[in-house]
């Protein structure tokens, strides 16, 4: 067994990179003659009998895909440790015998904070940034037309997309989504649709790099996470998005997957009341509570509580980036994957 090297300050600076920190476990797993799978590598033929892993700030496989995978390992005699930033359901990794899941909290203290201010009278009703767009998305963007929003919140909708999804762009893409995913079957989408169409992609405010002058300006964050229609999945994700809403001081209407509020509140994490009722709700209903609290404007703003909840949020994650930065956690980590 090589010695487990720390993960130092140095190694990283404060600002952390996940690719130097996937390096990491693949150079340890390589010295140890365990076979080694990246975020972005599927799980591949192996000469090694112990194989690792890793999936960080992206989504783990399904239910379905770990069962088949399970089968496999059984069969080869090999044995997967699942290293992830989800916070996995123990109900269901329990049920796998060659998969043993290790989730890193730590990594939540991998992306940087922000500075919190106390919150003002916001200008605007909300903000909602959309930059990759894919149908559920264009969706919410049909229905900030349907209900007249638009004019009342901070609102960008940018058309991009990664090429796995889609090789179209811009219009094209808009175009394709409507069609495709059957958009067009529903009146309301197909009047918001040919109304929006001239003016996509859709910007209603001045570009700037850094968009947290327009969050602060807004009483309502809407966040519209990539993973939110994954109801029932075996991890919840942490987004860069999620860490974001966490640290700022607006009413944060977060769209994300169903239970996944209510375990980041199992944390300790500050959660608002309304949106751990709306978690436990299948997404569709989730995307109209929230919609019904923006066009009645339905909760209170009280900046005390909401300036309060997102410095409580960053000292938890800063707690985190503390730990992670000292990366003694991996000695445990490294030790059960090599004495197993």
């Amino acid at each position: 067994m090589s010695t487990v090297d720390h993960i130092k300050p140095a190694d990283f600076g404060w600002t952390a990179h996940r690719g130097q920190f996937e390096d990491k476990i693949r150079q340890w797993c390589i010295k140890n003659n365990i076979g080694f799978f990246g975020t972005y590598q599927r799980i591949g033929e192996s000469a090694f009998t112990k194989l690792v892993k890793l999936t960080i700030f992206e989504l783990v496989m399904s239910s379905d895909e770990l069962t088949q995978l399970d089968v496999k390992l059984g069969k080869s005699g090999k044995h997967l440790y699942y290293l992830t930033d989800n916070i996995v359901d123990t109900t269901q990794t329990k049920k796998l015998k060659n998969i043993t899941f290790i989730s890193i909290i730590e990594l939540f203290g991998m992306i940087d904070c922000q500075e919190i201010s106390k919150p003002t009278t916001p200008g605007r009703l909300f903000n909602c940034f959309i930059q990759r767009v894919e149908s559920v998305r264009q969706s919410w963007f049909y229905f900030l037309k349907h209900y007249d929003l638009l004019d009342k919140g901070f609102v960008s909708f940018l058309l991009f997309q990664y090429n796995f999804y889609s090789d179209k762009t811009g219009l094209e893409l808009f175009d394709w989504i409507h069609t495709h995913y059957e958009l067009n079957k529903l009146p309301h989408f197909e009047q918001a649709y040919h109304e929006l169409r001239p003016h996509v992609p859709y910007q209603n405010f001045t570009e700037i790099t850094d968009l947290n002058g327009y969050a602060a300006d807004s009483k309502y964050s809407l966040v519209l996470e990539t993973y939110a229609i994954e109801d029932g999945h075996i991890g919840y994700c942490y987004t860069e998005k999620l860490h974001r809403a966490l640290q700022t001081p607006t009413v944060n209407l977060l769209f994300s997957q169903q239970h996944s509020l209510s375990a980041l509140a199992k944390l300790g994490f500050k959660i608002d009341n309304f949106m751990l009722q709306i978690d436990k709700l299948p997404w569709i209903e989730r995307q109209q509570k929230l919609l019904d609290i923006l066009v009645k404007d339905l909760v209170a703003f009280d900046p005390d509580l909401l300036y309060n909840n997102a410095l409580h949020n960053q000292e938890l994650i800063l707690n985190y980036k503390q730990e992670f930065l000292k990366g003694q956690f991996l000695d445990k980590i490294f030790t059960d994957i090599i004495n197993k």
